[in-house]
């Protein structure tokens, strides 16, 4: 006897189908797209490539110039996430653990953050860094990166501690460790999930970011990846559109590892406070 499939699940697959391929296929095209010859693109955009050519990444690896924003993308990346993780496990662990006056407040006043919007704190942080002279510096994205990350950190970092059992901390205080070894050697390794859940997601958005990179960045030896992409785009509108896809295709590359790599992980991090409430 063959089994019915109801009219509600068959809606429910559709949806998923079509979500799954809005998500996949501007990947999967862009990726076509940067092994086509130039003509074939204009003439063909939409078609399997006929004939397949590395030319359009060969051109960018000769070039060298996108080489530098990758690296310098990859430098600002890894300095603001070990900052995030650093500041916000830390900041965390005091608040959740410690009974100190105003700890409560002082949750309020880093989760009020996420309400702030990235756009109004431009213009007064372009003029704190022409005062400090640190325009055209890897240091002024690291620090907005950092301040706008540590709301949503700190949030999940204490969502985490606060299901760590307090005599843990107790008979370790009893066995003679000092705060920063219970830190060190208990909390870290038991919040592996979050500090991963963290890293990966902060990775991802600040690999993408332009925005600040857009405002103060206008030096092309610290030009990030996001940035760097505009060179593709010449003067009148002019695109080698084979190559433009070809850089985008080695921007997406980072991303998609980070994720693949350790999306179980990121489940289970983001997935915590629910599953042991």
């Amino acid at each position: 006897m063959k089994r019915k499939i109801s009219v509600g699940k068959t809606f429910f697959y559709i949806v998923i189908f079509g979500f799954l391929f809005i998500q996949i296929y501007p990947v999967i095209w862009t990726f076509l797209a940067s092994i086509k010859q130039s003509t074939e693109l204009a003439s063909q955009p939409f078609a399997m490539p006929k004939a397949v050519t590395f030319a359009n990444y060969a051109k960018i690896i000769a070039d060298g110039k996108f080489g530098g924003y990758i690296i310098n993308s990859l430098l600002v990346m890894i300095e603001s996430v070990v900052l995030i993780v650093a500041l916000s496990s830390t900041t965390a662990f005091a608040i959740s653990k410690f009974a100190f006056r105003f700890n409560k407040r002082i949750y309020s006043f880093f989760t009020i953050g996420i309400m702030i919007p990235v756009q109004i704190t431009l213009i007064p942080l372009f003029i704190f860094y022409v005062k400090l002279n640190i325009l055209n510096t890897k240091f002024s994205l690291v620090m907005p990166q950092v301040g706008f990350a540590l709301p949503l950190s700190i949030m999940l970092f204490v969502s985490f501690y606060s299901f760590i059992p307090n005599e843990i901390i107790e008979a370790a205080v009893i066995d003679g460790c000092s705060i920063y070894r219970i830190f060190w050697k208990i909390m870290l390794p038991l919040s592996k999930n979050t500090i991963i859940t963290v890293a990966s997601m902060y990775s991802i958005f600040i690999w993408n970011d332009f925005i600040f990179a857009n405002t103060f960045i206008s030096d092309s030896k610290v030009k990030t990846v996001a940035m760097g992409l505009r060179d593709y785009v010449g003067a009148f509108g002019n695109v080698d559109w084979g190559t433009t896809y070809a850089a985008i295709g080695l921007s997406m590359v980072p991303p998609l590892l980070i994720y693949f790599v350790l999306n179980k992980w990121v489940t289970a991090g983001m997935t915590i406070g629910a599953t042991k409430g």
